[in-house]
């Protein structure tokens, strides 16, 4: 997928409201997509993962794990929300689980291309 396609998508989220179109296109270029099928697990609670996600398409819910092997259901995502925000800020484990409702494509944004966009544009940040 192109960086203008890319773009497309991300201008569609809450968080690209924020920004304009020179803006998201840097980001864009940044940007991944992944697509995860219905029950796929996006991340699990308590990983050291290093990206957060936009929703394109499909709904991702969000859950803590029980004692017993079993989850317990908090919220569902919808398209154009994202994920993952908090570990990316604050470098902690995962505080729960998210799992694909449905096929669902996010674009992924790395702390590493995070930084470089910090580095290359200081105004985005």
């Amino acid at each position: 997928m192109n960086t203008a396609n890319m773009a497309d998508l991300f201008d569609m989220t809450k968080w690209g409201e924020d920004f304009t179109r020179d803006e998201v296109e840097v980001i864009a270029g940044h940007l991944s997509l992944a697509q995860y099928a219905d029950g796929e697990c996006i991340f699990r609670e308590g990983d050291r993962e290093d990206f957060m996600a936009f929703i394109v398409s499909g709904h991702v819910d969000i859950a803590k794990e029980g004692g017993d092997d079993t989850e317990a259901a908090i919220v569902t995502l919808h398209p154009r929300t994202h994920l993952g925000e908090m570990a990316f800020v604050d470098g902690e484990p995962r505080s729960a689980t998210a799992r694909a409702r449905g096929e669902v494509a996010l674009l992924i944004l790395s702390k590493d291309h995070f930084r470089a966009i910090l580095r290359e544009n200081p105004d985005i940040g």
